[in-house]
């Protein structure tokens, strides 16, 4: 008497048999090849390896002629053989083609299934989806993140028509909210998701279902202030306002656009500085001046201040970095100095 867990794999196998039509061709031509390398092999007297070598190039009617039938019933097997193979064959390569097309027009449609694992997974809309990427791309260039595979998912075509990313990007097209659409984009692999959906009640959905499937570190960017607690208890790991920064940006650009500019450089790792946190284990204990100094000398880069639990900028100057802390420094784009 076998298992139950191995009757219900075997189960399971026997359907997915009964559904799939490439498979059953293929085991028809299996088990027909060893059926006329049994039958030639005992007419002819010749080893199976032999007629199994006859039977699969009779079958394909490639027909080299090295190896061929002496007796009456060899040769009827070989007619049997080639009339069978011809439709077998005939058969499978359709079969092969249309499963081809198949997949290549999935894949150009959007509607494929990726095969990654610790990759970076963005779902969106809108232009902070490109720009997202692209800082993906800049801190995967500096070091700052592994490398790994990134994977966009748009709600539909025309997001993708509108929005333009990088070649290297895998793009799928789907409902964020289903959970096909996360399955395809292999969310239960993924390291990190990233959500700007511009819509704060599906991203509350959204992050639910993220966090159902995977133990991937999620970041939501939200419209309103309202939806951030909603957020944080739904999972998401840090939680973005856009319209309230956006909002301080423009207030700030009628009475101090020189800020503005400046906030805008730092905060994009494309233009010419970049805000980036270090790890300061080697200056913990040691005067904020020193490190000031040091970094500047050897990194030429500047620190702001630390972060430990909180941002710290400006500390006095004889303040030492607590155990623990992090560097904010602000350096070159270009800059890859590391600690």
């Amino acid at each position: 008497m076998l298992p139950v867990p191995v009757v219900r794999r075997l189960l399971r196998m026997k359907v997915k048999v009964s559904r799939n039509r490439l498979i059953q061709i293929a085991v028809s031509v299996l088990g027909l090849a060893l059926v006329f390398a049994v039958a030639f092999s005992y007419f002819e007297n010749v080893d199976f390896f032999t007629a199994f070598y006859w039977a699969v190039i009779t079958m394909a009617t490639i027909g080299y002629g090295d190896v061929t039938p002496r007796t009456e019933a060899g040769r009827i097997v070989a007619m049997i053989a080639a009339v069978a193979g011809i439709s077998t064959f005939t058969a499978l390569v359709s079969l092969l083609a249309e499963n081809f097309i198949s997949s290549s027009l999935r894949r150009m449609m959007g509607m494929h299934r990726v095969k990654y694992s610790n990759h970076y997974l963005v779902i969106g809309r809108g232009s902070s989806v490109s720009t997202c990427v692209n800082e993906l791309f800049g801190a995967i260039e500096r070091g700052e993140l592994k490398l790994a595979p990134i994977v966009v998912v748009f709600p539909d075509e025309e997001e993708r028509k509108r929005v333009e990313l990088p070649e290297e990007v895998e793009v799928l097209i789907g409902d964020p909210t289903s959970r096909e659409t996360l399955e395809r984009a292999r969310v239960d692999r993924a390291s990190h998701v990233i959500l700007a959906l511009e819509d704060d009640s599906k991203a509350v959905f959204v992050t639910l279902m993220v966090k159902r499937m995977s133990k991937a570190k999620v970041f939501v960017e939200v419209l309103s202030e309202d939806s951030v607690e909603l957020l944080r208890g739904a999972g998401a790991d840090r939680v973005v306002v856009s319209r309230s920064l956006a909002g301080r940006l423009l207030a700030s650009s009628i009475f101090e656009p020189e800020v503005v500019d400046v906030i805008d450089d730092i905060t994009s790792s494309v233009r010419g500085y970049d805000v980036a946190v270090m790890d300061g284990n080697a200056f913990w204990g040691r005067p904020y001046i020193e490190a000031l100094r040091e970094l500047k000398e050897r990194e030429n880069v500047f620190l702001p201040g630390y972060y430990h639990n909180r941002p710290v900028l400006n500390p006095p100057l004889e303040e030492p970095i607590p155990r623990g802390a992090k560097l904010i420094v602000l350096r070159g784009s270009v800059s890859t100095g590391k600690l």
